[in-house]
């Protein structure tokens, strides 16, 4: 027996890059645009590697699976779907083999993904997931390269939707017994905050007190296989009240926020709907000591983000550089050397991954010339430079030092509105 284990060292690492693995979708399924899917998959080989061929693929699946019944009577419903489905190939199947000499390799990808991509869902019995996944394929009897990475999907409203801005309201009377409004100030609310409810009660009956005012998030999920659905709920938070005072006040319910794992955000895809209500119990005392309950119930929509909290809204310029690049080595290396201002993230081409695709390991393959690199090579031109990068491209400019007064702009007067 060998005291140490033998382990199999790889000469090469191999990783996904993306520029966030948190995708935010703005707006409702008919209002969003989509978002655009960025990143790049890394090799570095730290000596000559033999490789057949580089793949990334992307999927996106809806799964349900779960059981009814009991003995002869169970059943087992389960099925699966395909959401989106995407793939590329950095260095094609070839008859040859590849061989990449020591170096850094970079491909750099990206997808569009549409605006009506259901959230992320992960639940015991179904789940909606997004995956990224990486393959270097090696010769025959050489272990091959893997790298996954696992992407989340949410949705934020847009600031102009009307469930953010209408407050919802219960209003009724309990004919001889109560008149009664239950509110909250919208409609929707994010994980990890706090909803206000307002009860505001007007005794009808004559000595009628209140013994105890409830609140409960419910969350109800949908699953659908095989033409048959089933709805399941649970409490996710709730409180009590024993001690209403008076006949207004406001009750704070938490929501739990996203690393509590305790709630799923609102979500609908064809195999799995996530709901969520707030339910309401007002327990009353009656002058003969009988016990009477008040019932009702509102839908709201968790979100995992609020439109406050987007972090995929533009920085404040002074605050670009904190945005994180997907492949910092080389943007820091940019930055250096002034190709590149700190609130830009952008990365260059590879030169040395996309000439790998013409280098083969046959003896008798042709050598081909190094293209040489363009000044503007791997510079996004279409965007302004920032001050910095400005001032060390040795330009001449005419400034004067001020700016011409309002009324000294030509076919301007000072009653002119500008919009």
């Amino acid at each position: 027996m060998l005291s140490n284990p033998i382990q199999l060292v790889h000469t090469s690492d191999f990783h996904i890059n993306v520029e966030n693995e948190h995708i935010l979708l703005h707006g409702n399924v008919d209002e969003s645009s989509g978002v655009m899917l960025r990143g790049s998959v890394v090799l570095n080989c730290h000596e000559t590697t033999k490789v057949r061929s580089i793949s990334l693929k992307f999927v996106g699946k809806a799964k349900v699976d779960w059981t009814e019944g009991l003995g002869s009577h169970q059943r087992h419903y389960k099925d699966e779907k395909t959401i989106i489905k995407h793939e590329w190939s950095f260095l094609p199947p070839n008859k040859k083999t590849y061989h990449l000499p020591q170096g850094h390799y970079k491909w750099d990808f990206e997808l569009p993904l549409p605006g009506d991509l259901p959230e992320s869902v992960q639940n015991e019995l179904g789940q909606v997931y997004y995956r990224l996944k990486a393959t270097v394929e090696r010769p025959t009897f050489l272990i091959n390269y893997n790298d996954k990475k696992m992407l989340r999907v949410s949705r934020v409203l847009l600031p102009s939707s009307l469930e953010l801005t209408q407050s919802l309201v219960i209003s009724n009377v309990w004919v001889d017994k109560i008149s009664y409004d239950i509110s909250v100030p919208t409609k929707v609310f994010s994980m990890g905050s706090l909803i206000p409810i307002t009860f505001a009660l007007v005794p009808i009956a004559q000595d009628l007190r209140i013994r105890s005012v409830s609140c409960v998030l419910k969350e109800y999920t949908t699953l659908s296989a095989d033409e048959h659905s089933k709805m399941e709920g649970k409490v996710i938070n709730h409180l009590r009240d024993e001690s209403f005072d008076g006949w207004t006040k406001t009750e704070l319910l938490p929501v739990p926020d996203f690393q509590s794992r305790l709630i799923q955000p609102d979500s609908s895809c064809d195999l799995i709907k996530i709901k969520h209500k707030l339910k309401f119990t007002v327990s009353l005392t009656n002058a003969d000591g009988h016990i009477s309950e008040l019932r009702a119930a509102i839908p709201i929509i968790i979100s995992e983000v609020s439109p406050e909290e987007d972090e995929n809204a533009l920085p404040a310029y002074e605050d670009a550089w904190k945005s994180a690049p997907y492949d910092p080595q080389q943007v820091a290396a940019l930055i250096a050397r002034g190709d590149l201002p700190p609130s830009i993230a952008i990365t260059a081409p590879n030169e040395a991954a996309s000439s790998a695709n013409r280098t083969l390991s046959s003896s008798d393959t042709e050598e081909e010339n190094d293209n040489l690199a363009l000044p503007w090579e791997g510079i996004d031109i279409s965007r302004v430079p920032s001050y910095t990068t400005a001032i060390r491209s040795n330009r001449l400019y005419s400034f004067s030092g001020s700016l011409p007064g309002y009324d000294a702009v030509p076919g301007r007067t000072s009653n002119t509105i500008i919009i």
